[in-house]
């Protein structure tokens, strides 16, 4: 077993970190064992070997004393990757320094708190940087800033680690590395048109507001006189995932004033013939709380109440629409209603690792000082990103669909891809199907 020494100073924080890197990233159990006397942290194999890794950040602070931004450092560290010629490991604390001596390896870059920061996103609590709808955006994070929103970089202290402590002899097995490509769909809008006037409205706005004779033609030509609607194709994407043995998560909104965001009657005969059939197919029924929601804990409860209600199956898991997030506010609130993971860690402008790793992990409420029983599947990317905010063509968008894939792949995580059904039947859309096609048959 691995013996972690490390002084008594924040144990639950460290306790935390040491949890996801070794446990749930590597398999390793261990021990911690807090000495008064010790600066920074050893972990001892057992023959004998060390491996110190310097303490930047926990033994310099006391209590919760440390929220505050001018403990955020505005650069990287930067240290020569000690196994990969020509590649760095960035670090949020410590120092550019790595030796090695007889039995002991010294590592500069303090991973632990760099993990702890990336994870917990303690840094979005401190920061007051907030767009129109209250979130956090991507260009005020240290991630960005640096230029590091493209690399799970807490998986990369995990691989880090598993390669020093191989090098100094540690022969336990590790564990398995599985990618995994895990589909979601917020179903924001179940239909396009709910009555026949609707469908007028469609034809009216793409000649008289948008003066789009393409698009008017093209409407008339694919789904005009057709008696689906175009935002229904539920069940052709579950057989699209399960010819490829993949599940389909879907997010629905729940009952709420007509006046809300995305309004919709979760009892309503279509989308409670819906929810019946997802249910019954095996595949994900999830929760997507509204925006009112995220501001109000009774109307988040109300909602998640009243989609329970008429879903055949617990509903679990979802994501935050518009992907609003506070830290650790709404993770809190999700662990209380007995949820058993959030998905709504993901720039909703930019694409990548926001929370700097690329598979699940169990979240830290860093204001009370506990780890909750609420897992986080952070999102990789989302169709809205790639065409709207991003502006990529379908190719450049498939392109970093392809980057952000090959990085998950490297350690074994689980790249979580966001498709609303909205994004699909449309004149704007209908170029990206190939997009979703072509990468969800990579498996």
């Amino acid at each position: 077993m691995l013996k972690i020494l490390t002084s008594p100073h924040y144990p639950a924080e460290k306790e935390y970190v040491f949890q996801v890197l070794f446990n749930e990233l590597l398999g390793i159990d261990f021990e911690i064992i807090h000495q008064t006397d010790i600066a920074h942290y050893a972990l001892h194999l057992p023959n004998g070997s060390i491996l110190q890794i310097e303490d930047h950040f926990f033994g310099k602070h006391q209590g919760l004393e440390y929220l505050k931004t001018e403990n955020i450092p505005e650069n990287a560290v930067l240290l020569p990757h000690p196994f990969e010629p020509g590649e760095t490991i960035a670090g949020v604390y410590g120092r550019s320094y790595y030796s090695t001596e007889n039995q002991t390896i010294t590592l500069g870059i303090d991973v632990f708190a760099s993990t702890f920061f990336m994870l917990t996103r303690w840094e979005e609590y401190v920061k007051p940087d907030r767009d129109q709808y209250g979130r956090f955006p991507a260009a005020a994070s240290w991630a960005f800033r640096n230029d590091l929103l493209d690399r799970p970089i807490v998986n990369e202290y995990a691989e880090l680690l598993w390669r020093i402590l191989v090098q100094l002899g540690w022969n336990e097995p590790r564990k398995p590395k599985n990618f995994w490509l895990h589909l979601s769909h917020d179903v924001d809008h179940p239909l396009l048109w709910w009555s026949a006037t609707d469908r007028l409205r469609t034809l009216a706005g793409s000649i008289f507001q948008r003066k789009n004779t393409r698009e008017t033609a093209w409407w008339l030509q694919h789904h005009i006189f057709k008696t689906r609607d175009p935002y229904d194709i539920f069940e052709d994407w579950m057989d699209f995932s399960e010819q490829n043995g993949l599940v389909s998560h879907f997010n629905f909104l729940g009952k709420r004033p007509p006046g809300f965001d995305c309004y919709y009657d979760p009892e309503h005969p279509f989308v409670r013939n819906l929810i019946k059939r997802i249910a019954g197919r095996g595949h994900v029924v999830g929760f997507h709380p509204s925006r009112e929601a995220f501001a109000d804990p009774l109307i988040f409860e109300r909602e998640l109440a009243s989609l329970r209600q008429i879903s055949p199956v617990p509903v679990l898991s979802g994501r935050q629409h518009y992907l609003c997030f506070t830290a650790p506010h709404t993770w809190q609130r999700w662990a209380d209603a007995g949820m058993e993971w959030d998905s709504t860690l993901g720039y909703p402008e930019a694409e990548g690792f926001r929370c700097g790793i690329c598979c699940a992990f169990p979240v830290f409420n860093f204001l009370t000082r506990q780890t909750l029983a609420l897992r986080e599947k952070p999102l990789t990317a989302m169709d809205v990103t790639l065409a709207q905010y991003r502006r990529y063509t379908p190719e450049q968008g498939f392109d970093r669909l392809l980057h952000l894939r090959r990085q998950t792949e490297k350690y074994g995580g689980e790249f979580v891809l966001l498709w609303h059904n909205s994004s699909w039947n449309t004149y704007a859309w209908a170029p990206w199907q190939e997009v979703y096609r072509a990468f969800v048959k990579l498996g």
